[in-house]
């Protein structure tokens, strides 16, 4: 049955660069199958009423593979980063109330059940905005959790942008979120661009739900592989290894 106060929304704009492929990213091919369909499978689980999946490089190719999945597309024009491409679903999903999962679409590692538990913290606590985090002493260039002196959710740094006591941190951004939607938007409307990149970080809006008294909940995993977003030709590999050793369900 399907959950009609959910949605997701997954980021798929992104052309992938470092890939050295002239394909999409979330059309490389992983196992056999787009990086994507993997994403959508995980996602399908949690029953939501809508998914909304933004597309940019290579639109049309995305929306014509995934055409028979139900699915609604909104198009970045121009790569401005997360934040940006996140808020080009507000007018899709205009007349949607309720809880919103946002995830990237080169994540193909990402579990159902990790998706699951977000969503049971993010209900359990009333919580308007609920992030996946990951605890790991493994070195990376994922995004910094800080936290205050209280153990509280003070915000996430880019990795470029964080000071070398803030790169000790252990504590590391999935890019995985569920937000209350009337929050997720005003966020959205309340980030600006003044980092390194110039660009828009849906990571700012979590700073804004606390700025503005919404305390941010976490659920945390320690399972790096399903984080793992397909960035160049090792972390295809990588992935694609992983895979390949991971059971199936029914063992």
């Amino acid at each position: 049955m399907q959950e009609q106060d959910l949605a997701v929304i997954i980021l798929a704009a992104g052309k992938g660069t470092r890939m050295q492929n002239s394909l999409a990213k979330v059309l490389i091919p992983v196992a056999g199958k787009p990086t994507l369909e993997f994403v959508l499978d995980a996602a399908r689980t949690l029953n939501p009423s809508r998914t909304v999946v933004v597309v940019g490089h290579q639109a049309d190719r995305v929306e014509e593979i995934f055409s028979n999945r139900g699915l609604e597309f909104v198009l970045q024009k121009e790569q401005r980063g997360t934040g940006h491409a996140a808020g080009q679903a507000e007018q899709a999903l205009a007349d949607f109330e309720g809880r919103i999962v946002v995830l990237c679409g080169d994540m193909p590692l990402i579990k159902a059940e990790t998706l699951e538990r977000l969503l049971q913290e993010h209900n359990d606590k009333n919580a308007k905005c609920t992030v996946l985090t990951l605890k790991s002493k493994a070195e990376n260039d994922f995004g910094r959790i800080i936290r205050d002196e209280d153990g509280s959710f003070l915000k996430i740094v880019e990795h470029r942008e964080a000071t070398d006591k803030e790169k000790e941190v252990d504590e590391f951004n999935s890019g995985v979120y569920c937000f209350d939607k009337d929050l997720f938007f005003k966020a959205l409307t309340s980030i600006d661009d003044d980092n390194i990149q110039k660009e828009y970080y849906l990571t700012d809006t979590l700073e804004y739900s606390v700025k503005i008294g919404c305390p941010v909940a976490s659920v945390q995993t320690e399972d790096a592989d399903e984080i793992i977003g397909i960035n160049t030709p090792d972390d295809l590999k990588r992935v694609e290894q992983l895979l390949k050793n991971r059971p199936s369900p029914s063992e």
